[in-house]
Formats: C-alpha cells, sequence, structure tokens
C-alpha cells in the first residue's frame, strides 16, 4: 500500500510540473493528475491522526457554508489543478531535505555550530536555523540537533530547540520554500509577493537581532560574528539556490511556486552528478519522506480548496463578509491577520486553515490595505503561529530531535515571543501602511 501511495504522489507530481511549463496544453494531464491526487487522498484518508480529522470536519464545514449546494465537476477539476502546485511543492521540498543532509558544507557547518560555546549557542542556533530554514524548513531541525553535543543537559537542550525553532518558523516571512508564501501569493499576486519577501528580509533581521540580545547570556556583536562564521560553508550554496529560483521566476515569468516546483529539481540533479555515491541515499530518503507527510498533505490539500472556493465564488459575499459594505480599516487587517493566526494555533487550529480565512476576507479590496503588507502579515501570523502551537510539524519534529516536551517548547518562552511578534509586527505594518496605501 505504501508503494501505491508513493507511486501516486510521484506521478501528480509529474503532472504538476509539466502543468507548470505546459499550461493549458497539457490540461488533460493536470485533470488526470488531479485524479490521482484524489485517489493518494482517498488511500490515505483512513490512516491520519485524530487531529488532522478535526482540521478536515473544521474545513468540511467552512465549504459547507462557502458553496452553494455540492461543486460543480468544472470546480472540482480547477481546484484539483489549483492544488496540484501545492503538493508539488511539499513533495518537492522533502526531496530537498533528503538531498541537503548528504552534502559536505552541511556536514562541516554541522561541526562548526557543535563548536559554539553554551553563551553563544542560542545565537548560533537561531540564526543557523534561519538560514536552513529558509531553504530546508523542518529539515533544518536534523541538520541542527546533530550539532549538540551529546552530554548536553535538559536545560540546554531546551535552550538549543527554542532557539533553533524561533529561527527556523520566522523564516516564513521571507522564504519562498514555504507553503505559507504559496498560499499568500495565491491570494495577491506574484508582485506583491516578492515586495513582502523583500520586507520580510528586513524583518527576520530585526527579529533575530533582539531575539539574540535577549536569550543570549553574554550577547555582543563577536558573538553574532561567531555565529555567522558557522555558516561560511554553506553561504554560496544559499545564494545559489535563491538566486536560481528568483532567476527561474523572472525569466520565465513564473509564480515563486512554480519555480521552487522547477528549479530545485534541477539542483538536486548538479547534486547527483557532483556525488554520484549519494544518488542512492538520497532517493531512498525521499521516498520514506514521501511516505510519512500524508497528514501535511491531506490538510494543505484541503485548505488550498477551500481557499480556492471562497476565492472563485461567490460564498464569501452570500454571507456578507466581504463587499462594499465591508470594507475594513487597514489596521485591523493587519493587526488581527498575525495576531488571530498566533492564538488559533495555540489552541489547534492549524494556520494554513486561519491564514485562508484571514486572506480571504482582507484581500481583493476586502480591506484598505496594501497587498504586500497584508501578505506579509500573513506570512509573520503563519511564523508566529507554528513558533507556539503543540500541534506544529515543526514544533513536533523539533521536540522530538532534541528530545524535550512538546508542551514546554511550544508554551514556554517562545509562546510570549510569538505573540508579541504577531502583534508588534501587526501593529509596524500598520503604520506602513498609512504611509503607503492609495486607495
Amino acid at each position: 500500500m505504501t508503494s501505491l501511495r508513493v507511486s501516486l504522489l510521484l506521478l501528480a507530481w509529474i503532472a504538476a510540473i509539466l502543468q507548470i511549463i505546459f499550461g493549458q496544453h497539457v490540461e488533460i494531464l493536470s485533470n488526470l493528475g488531479a485524479i490521482l491526487l484524489g485517489g493518494f487522498l482517498l488511500i490515505i484518508l483512513p490512516q491520519l491522526k485524530w487531529d488532522s480529522y478535526v482540521i478536515l470536519v473544521m474545513l468540511g464545514v467552512m465549504g459547507w457554508f462557502l458553496l452553494d449546494g455540492l461543486p460543480s465537476q468544472e470546480l472540482l477539476f480547477s481546484g484539483g489543478r489549483f492544488i496540484l502546485i501545492f503538493v508539488a511543492l511539499i513533495a518537492t521540498m522533502t526531496l530537498s531535505k533528503a538531498t541537503a543532509s548528504t552534502m559536505p558544507s552541511v556536514r562541516l557547518t554541522q561541526r562548526k555550530l557543535a563548536l559554539l560555546t553554551p553563551e553563544a549557542s542560542s545565537a548560533g542556533l537561531q540564526i543557523a536555523g534561519h538560514v536552513f530554514g529558509g531553504i530546508i524548513n523542518t529539515g533544518s531541525f536534523a541538520v541542527l540537533s546533530a550539532a549538540l553535543p551529546r552530554d548536553s543537559d535538559d536545560h540546554r537542550r531546551k535552550l538549543a530547540a527554542e532557539a533553533a525553532l524561533r529561527g527556523m518558523v520566522t523564516s516564513a516571512v521571507w522564504s519562498p520554500f514555504f507553503v505559507a508564501f504559496a498560499v499568500g501569493e495565491g491570494f495577491v499576486g506574484t508582485t506583491y509577493a516578492w515586495v513582502a519577501m523583500a520586507i520580510g528580509l528586513a524583518t527576520s533581521v530585526i527579529f533575530t537581532l533582539i531575539c539574540c540580545y535577549v536569550f543570549s547570556p553574554q550577547f555582543s556583536w563577536n558573538t553574532i560574528r561567531t555565529s555567522l562564521a558557522c555558516l561560511a560553508p554553506i553561504s554560496m550554496r544559499v545564494i545559489i539556490v535563491l538566486a536560481t529560483v528568483l532567476g527561474f521566476a523572472l525569466g520565465f515569468n513564473l509564480t515563486a511556486l512554480s519555480a521552487v516546483v522547477i528549479s530545485m529539481p534541477i539542483l538536486v540533479l548538479v547534486q547527483f552528478a557532483r556525488h554520484p555515491g549519494n544518488i542512492h541515499r538520497i532517493i531512498t530518503s525521499t521516498h520514506t519522506g514521501l511516505a510519512q507527510i500524508s497528514d501535511d498533505l491531506i490538510i494543505i490539500s484541503g485548505a488550498m480548496f477551500i481557499g480556492y472556493i471562497a476565492i472563485h465564488t461567490d460564498g464569501l459575499e452570500r454571507m456578507g463578509l466581504i463587499g462594499e459594505h465591508s470594507m475594513y480599516p487597514g489596521w485591523i487587517a493587519l493587526i488581527s491577520t498575525p495576531v488571530v493566526m498566533m492564538l488559533a494555533s495555540v489552541v489547534g487550529i492549524h494556520p494554513v486553515i486561519s491564514s485562508t480565512v484571514m486572506l480571504a476576507l482582507f484581500s481583493y479590496g476586502g480591506a484598505a490595505v496594501h497587498p504586500a503588507l497584508l501578505m506579509h502579515s500573513h506570512l509573520i501570523g503563519w511564523g508566529a503561529g507554528t513558533m507556539s502551537s503543540v500541534a506544529s510539524l515543526s514544533v513536533i519534529t523539533c521536540a522530538r530531535l532534541y528530545r524535550v516536551k512538546s508542551t514546554s517548547l511550544a508554551l514556554g518562552h517562545n509562546m510570549i515571543v510569538a505573540f508579541l511578534f504577531a502583534l508588534l509586527g501587526g501593529g509596524v505594518l500598520s503604520l506602513l501602511n498609512l504611509l503607503i496605501y492609495q486607495p
């Protein structure tokens, strides 16, 4: 059964790549890919965790209110083609994680991080988590946890896990490799999404410096320099990856999501050519990873389909949530989006659900807000939400690899950090909106 699931997912992945390259010319193949994806989702449905069923029920209720009757065949197929790209992103990132774990430059960075003093380790792990997280997402925890000295006590493990988690999840404010970026891009458009990425780079630097100051017992600029020096072996690789994605996006007029799906497998093939001895290990690790992401895939697929319905039907208008009579002030949109996403995550509501609702309400003229700033507030909310949820894959993975309790990791210092990040981030964006928004 596992082989069948992975095979269906691989075929859907290939269909998504062909859809990106050839567009409407291969609509029949895209529809076939959507059908295969539907078959994959049906097969994995009985094997989900209980919290995934809760999320799916919530999504079903949302869809019931948005739709006036059953969805048409055209809506199902067009929504399936839309979802296909998101599924391809998750599969692509699984391949990327497997490849990164074999790279000599990554192992050298691990060794350098392991040599950091306890005073510098918090800053070093947060910065490293931010850089790795921006490329391989949760795969960064496997890399960073391996750099922790084996004789570390529980206190140091918890501090290290908190730092790595803060760094990884907040890279969502600028990285096109997160599902969050793809979700927001679907609501605000590619141009505004790239602008939000530029703003996010500035946000991430400020946030990281503040956290390093607060959580490093002996903070100094030398601590920052030492931490950055650990990343020297991978710095050129990171630049190449980001430049390649940006080059594909601009050169072929692709969305960030499509550029990632197309460019990353090409870079993996380059690694195959450079280190052929790692091919079997990468393929095996990718196969294992694809077999273990059932819950993520079905939740994201469901949420993206609900988002597609919200955009392409009049459900929100019939409910009186959007329209000329219900234009929301910009500050409400920019503050409530990250704060609601963060607070909803604390009680177990996945950011992909809360962000879909908030973006559907405030995008497309639903609020007096600049689209790039709305996109960025959503990215802040995603980072804050995944930092403070015991149901978050990021928290669960980090807690397991660092051998700490997920509750202490999500509901400790980081929950306060996440709330302040959401609240203050939304507040600053509100002030920017006053300066730049022109209705």
